[in-house]
């Protein structure tokens, strides 16, 4: 049995976004872009909070304040890297001892994640993931070197963030379930969860 064989389930997620991008996807004018940043969690897709309309509203209150707004969607994992299985965080140690071994040859310092460039937040969070970006593609591609005719279609990983909801909790303020759609076909229902 392949250690991804249950993933292919549908979700919710909400994405973060400006009213204009929101209505002009719900309108069909315009379709969602792959993020493509270099300190993307997950990899180049688009993103979405499973299950968390509010997580999806405070992030974009964060990045476009009073314009802010959330979109939802049906999302159809398909083929599904999940980052909460023990394969994939197998696959993500092969993965970083692959680019160890790249970083030495090439002699270049290894790339790190690093804090909020404004000190939002619980510092220790890393929140610009360079490193953990490029270990998920690769990753990716030592499974594709192994199964050639697996693409994969979403990546989910679930993340601790911010600081503790009290004290001594291991619970964060915003831990969530991060999704990441790199096949946007799998996007199946778009609706405005205001409504």
């Amino acid at each position: 049995m392949h250690p991804f064989s249950y993933c292919d389930i549908t979700v919710y997620g909400f994405h973060g976004c400006n009213q204009d991008i929101k209505q002009r996807l719900i309108n069909k004018e315009i379709r969602f872009e792959c993020s493509t940043n270099r300190y993307d969690w997950l990899g180049s897709g688009v993103y979405f909070w499973e299950n968390d309309f509010r997580r999806a509203h405070y992030w974009a209150e964060q990045s476009y304040g009073d314009n802010a707004a959330v979109i939802g969607a049906k999302i159809r994992l398909g083929k599904c890297f999940d980052l909460s299985n023990s394969f994939a965080k197998e696959l993500l140690i092969l993965s970083y001892n692959d680019l160890c071994v790249e970083w030495k040859k090439a002699n270049t310092i290894p790339i790190e994640n690093a804090p909020h460039p404004r000190g939002i937040g619980n510092p220790s969070d890393m929140i610009l993931r360079y490193l953990d970006k490029l270990v998920v593609e690769n990753a990716i591609l030592l499974a594709g070197l192994q199964e050639p005719d697996i693409i994969y279609d979403t990546v989910r990983a679930p993340f601790q963030e911010g600081f503790p909801v009290y004290p001594g909790s291991a619970f964060r303020e915003h831990d969530h379930i991060h999704l990441c759609v790199r096949n946007p076909d799998l996007l199946t229902e778009l609706f405005d969860p205001g409504q």
